[in-house]
């Protein structure tokens, strides 16, 4: 009996009374919507963050749009300074698409296929590379070109009049003009491998009809895809048609970004150098054979002619490319713990002699934290900060050495005082 006694007042003494069990209640409640609460708080910054990054007012498309502002707010400054960039003595310029009136008017008409054959066919050329085998002249390769100016300035591929199996000088570039059938020696003005582009000139009494530029950057998917050009290098004038399968393709070529144009008109080996052409009788690409995959169908690639306008004007009026940012330096990704234990992310590779990179103290095996204040967790990012600078500018590069992060000023500088 006290055993059952004692038991029960256990019981009473540690049973919570009503009033401890709402206190308890109101905790419970308290503490559920504090962690809802934070929860919406936390989710609406999120999803303000994420439209941010969408939007472009955060992260690496942030910084690049913020940086072409500024660019083109000093775009005013004069053509002269523009050239002059670093305090090169370069002479100013002599020629300018514009001012050759290449670039098409907005009072235009759509044209039927035949039509734009008629208009563009005569301003396209054929090109064959002419070397010597046991003394005998031999075609070493061949392709296509479009002229641009009625005094003889032709547009084509570099890897079409550039042979890197072949020394050079031991051949030369020769071109069939409108209405001739004997091959005219070409003279190659200059060529610029980073985008493909090489620019040939033929003496010339005759006026020759050229091609008219039209904007790529309007271009829209499924437009009109017109390509003529010497398909295998013996089919001269031939004609395909498809649509624009997308404007613009980003891809990296030889260090850059490049923007692509995919169509499904057909382009083959030979094709290289001729114009892709829109329904306005238009160059609006520069077809490129080589980016191709043997196993593809219906894929053929393009380079939008605004992204190279600029390449062509400074090859005529200078031989090569001038004012084109460049780093010297090469970088490698690397994964976390892949070598002993590093740490992941971009390291450079190589440095070249006496380049900005060099200059600026980077040494092989850094490993690149941030550019500009852009964190580099690729190569591409590298690449976007250094394409949306110029000659001149000078940004902060952030590196770890050793376990230790140093800051070191880095002056971008001019791809054509590094070209071999």
């Amino acid at each position: 009996m006290d055993n059952e006694n004692e038991e029960k007042m256990i019981r009473q003494e540690y049973k919570p009374s009503k009033k401890q069990n709402e206190k308890n209640y109101r905790l419970y409640i308290y503490v559920l919507v504090s962690v809802l609460f934070i929860s919406v708080l936390f989710s609406g910054f999120q999803s303000v963050y994420i439209f941010r990054l969408n939007s472009g007012l955060e992260g690496i498309l942030s910084y690049t749009r913020s940086v072409q502002k500024k660019n083109t707010e000093s775009s005013s400054v004069s053509e002269e300074h523009q050239v002059n960039t670093n305090d090169k003595d370069y002479p100013e310029p002599w020629f300018s698409l514009e001012e050759a009136a290449l670039i098409s008017s907005s009072d235009k008409t759509r044209m039927s296929t035949v039509d734009i054959v008629k208009k563009v066919s005569p301003a396209t050329v054929s090109i064959s590379i002419i070397g010597m085998d046991n003394g005998t002249e031999t075609k070493l390769g061949s392709g296509t070109g479009f002229i641009i100016t009625e005094d003889g300035y032709i547009v084509t591929n570099q890897h079409v009049v550039v042979i890197s199996e072949v020394e050079e000088g031991s051949y030369y570039a020769a071109v069939i003009l409108p209405d001739e059938k004997t091959p005219v020696r070409a003279e190659i003005v200059g060529s610029d491998e980073q985008t493909d582009i090489a620019v040939l000139k033929v003496a010339t009494d005759k006026k020759l009809p050229c091609v008219t530029l039209g904007d790529s950057e309007t271009l829209q998917a499924g437009e009109l895809a017109v390509a003529i050009g010497n398909a295998m290098g013996t089919l001269d004038d031939t004609v395909t048609v498809g649509v624009i399968s997308s404007p613009s393709r980003d891809i990296i070529r030889n260090g850059y970004h490049v923007d692509i144009i995919q169509t499904d008109a057909a382009i083959n080996p030979g094709n290289s150098g001729g114009p892709l052409i829109n329904s306005f009788g238009e160059v609006i690409g520069i077809t490129n054979a080589k980016i191709i995959t043997s196993t593809s169908e219906n894929l053929g690639f393009a380079i939008p002619i605004n992204s190279v306008k600029k390449v062509i004007e400074s090859i005529i009026n200078y031989g090569r490319v001038i004012n084109r940012p460049y780093l010297g330096v090469s970088v490698k990704f690397v994964s976390a713990g892949s070598y002993f234990g590093a740490n992941g992310g971009v390291y450079v590779a190589e440095i070249i002699k006496n380049g900005p990179s060099e200059e600026a103290g980077l040494l092989i095996g850094d490993r690149i934290i941030s550019m500009d204040g852009v964190e580099i967790r690729e190569s591409g990012d590298i690449i976007r900060v250094r394409d949306s600078h110029e000659v001149g500018d000078k940004i902060d590069v952030i590196v770890e050495r050793d376990g230790e992060e140093i800051t070191l000023t880095l002056t971008i500088g001019d791809s054509a005082d590094f070209e071999e």
